[in-house]
């Protein structure tokens, strides 16, 4: 690349060399004509003579005359002819003497007189070559000298670039850390390597957090299937239909434990952040509170529970099966932990926002509320069944939705105690842009 530059530089400027030396035969030749014109031919030789001083590439002459329709040679250099070299005007190459010349030739306005010059043609390539090399010589030691400081100046400048990557590449998947870098980093460093901190943070945060999951979940997958395995070996083993039944109601139970279990794990799996920019504009949530109450009335009715929805319509914006999975979720928590007899209240608030779920259940401590929305957490002294994921997955749409997440007292119960409430405010709705 770099001598195929070279060779185009050098004939670029021998090309411009050689078009100044064409200008060179007009202004000579211009200039004679003017001299002949006048009458002044004696004096051609004298012109002619400064000229050879001034510049380094001779040009050879003729001058002539038309007479009668004829042309007479008033003046000429040594080493022109007696005959005329050229019949036309303009430029011309031809070979004088053996050699290639190249001529000009331009006549008087009326055509009386006509001059002719010339160079050698060979004279003209060598002092144009050193034209060419005069000026490619800079160019040929200046560009590496160019080339190696921009090379210096970049690599300096890319140096805390080279230290980042360097830093980056070094982290440990298994324990991520922030990106350390000796010595100050430059303005337009800095602010990249905060925001690769901020996202090794995240990315750190949801590898522990999936790490705990992990952990959580194998541990509350092998307690039930240690239990199946169990009931499933009495009921092979026993002899009496009466322990053989028992046993097979113990594992049919156990089974639809691990259903539950493996339905809410895979709830929690599915709720993606980044699909809460597909987000319908109105949802009726009073609609879905009705279809999810009289979905969950025979499960409250065998229990002897009361469930009832109160309260006027409230539409919010959302993710419809996202507020399908939230409904059910709080309902079928509250009736999980409330006692045979119990009553369980939906009631949505228009006015404020609010959906709420309260119970007379047994309550938690306020100091224990917020610990029920991690993986996996029940309540102490809790017998239910259940495999704490209910309310972790209501707080992972509700953070989603941007809505918030309050704990408070439920409906009184007989002994004085009180039951727990759940309660969700939603943002205002937005106008949503059709795309």
């Amino acid at each position: 690349m770099w001598s195929v530059s070279a060779v185009v530089a050098f004939r670029t400027a021998h090309a411009e060399a050689d078009e100044l030396f064409d200008a060179q035969l007009v202004q000579v030749a211009e200039t004679l004509l003017a001299i002949v014109a006048a009458g002044q031919s004696p004096h051609v030789a004298d012109e002619m003579a400064e000229h050879q001083h001034a510049y380094q590439l001779p040009v050879a002459f003729q001058a002539w005359q038309r007479k009668d329709g004829r042309w007479s040679l008033l003046v000429r250099s040594s080493e022109m002819p007696d005959a005329p070299l050229m019949e036309n005007t303009g430029f011309d190459e031809h070979d004088l003497n053996g050699e290639l010349w190249r001529f000009f030739a331009v006549d008087h306005s009326h055509s009386e007189y006509r001059v002719i010059v010339g160079q050698h043609h060979a004279a003209r390539y060598h002092l144009a070559g050193e034209i060419a090399l005069h000026l490619l010589v800079p160019i040929l030691f200046g560009l590496p000298l160019i080339a190696i400081g921009i090379w210096a100046v970049v690599g300096r400048a890319l140096r805390p670039v080279n230290a980042v990557a360097a830093a980056v590449g070094g982290l440990d998947a298994r324990h991520l850390a922030p990106v350390q870098v000796s010595g100050p980093l430059p303005a337009e460093i800095a602010p990249l390597v905060t925001s690769l901190d901020a996202l090794v943070g995240r990315v750190a945060e949801a590898m522990d957090n999936e790490r705990r999951f992990t952990a959580d979940a194998s541990h509350e997958l092998r307690t039930p299937l240690a239990a199946l395995k169990i009931h499933a070996q009495v009921a092979r083993r026993a002899s009496d239909e009466t322990i053989r039944g028992h046993a097979l109601d113990q594992v049919l139970s156990g089974v639809e434990r691990m259903t539950h279990l493996v339905e809410q794990l895979l709830t929690l799996a599915r709720l993606d952040p980044d699909a809460a920019g597909n987000l319908e504009p109105e949802v009726d949530l009073e609609a879905l509170a009705e279809s999810i109450c009289a979905a969950l009335e025979p499960q409250a009715r065998r229990a002897g529970q009361s469930l009832s929805l109160e309260g006027d319509g409230l539409v919010v914006q959302g993710n419809r099966w996202w507020l399908e999975v939230l409904l059910r979720n709080l309902v079928d928590n509250a009736l999980r932990y409330t006692p045979a007899g119990g009553r369980v209240v939906v009631s949505l608030d228009a006015a404020v926002r609010c959906l709420r779920v309260v119970d007379d259940g047994p309550g938690i401590p306020p100091a224990q509320r917020e610990q029920l929305l991690t993986r996996f957490a029940r309540g102490a002294d809790v017998e239910a069944d259940g495999c704490g994921l209910g309310l972790s997955i209501v707080a992972r749409i509700v953070t989603i939705l941007g809505a918030t997440l309050v704990f408070d007292d439920g409906l009184a119960r007989p002994d004085g105690g009180m039951g727990l409430a759940v309660s969700i405010r939603f943002p205002p709705l937005v106008t949503m842009s059709k795309p």
